[in-house]
């Protein structure tokens, strides 16, 4: 997508107070902890979550984009444009790997999880949504894939970071 694509994207998608987002997703995330028997079950139904968010985010945009991914390894590009539109600000970086199967994406500046520390729950996936929406975008581009997230600001690492690694 061109300068002239990127910019007709930004201008053309609703946006949300970055505020009311974290908000929401902090008492989304209270609630599952409080209703919850396990961070596994927490993290499962998360990604739930980012699943049907990231349907109803692809069905959203599909017409808005002309140039689709057609390999594996330009989906790169295409979830660093659409996490900057609906979070403001880009991925740190970006990896793939040599064979082209595998996509390490690292923010260290997540605003999933900005300001939040959580020191009692091991193994908890707090921006796991992220993840979730990976693999509906996957899916539904016809992709056998799976995404989880390595890292997670909010658990005391130094940035939040998903991958993505092609499986057929």
């Amino acid at each position: 997508m061109g300068v002239k694509g990127k910019l007709g994207w930004q201008l053309k998608t609703d946006k949300v107070s970055k505020v009311l987002f974290q908000a929401s997703y902090r008492e989304l995330m209270n609630l599952l902890m409080s209703t919850s028997a396990s961070v596994d079950e927490i993290n499962t139904k998360m990604r739930d979550i980012g699943f049907r968010v990231g349907e109803t985010l692809l069905m959203d945009y599909a017409d808005k984009i002309r140039e689709h991914a057609v390999d594996f390894h330009q989906f790169a590009k295409t979830l660093q444009l659409a996490y900057k539109v609906n979070s403001g600000q880009e991925f740190t970086s970006i990896e793939i790997s040599n064979d082209k199967k595998t996509i390490k994406f690292t923010d260290e500046k997540c605003p999933v999880c900005q300001g939040v520390v959580i020191t009692d729950m091991p193994g908890l996936q707090y921006c796991v949504l992220v993840s979730g929406v990976f693999d509906a975008v996957m899916r539904l581009r016809g992709f056998s894939a799976d995404s989880f997230q390595e890292s997670c600001r909010a658990l005391g690492d130094e940035a939040c970071t998903w991958t993505l690694r092609l499986l057929s």
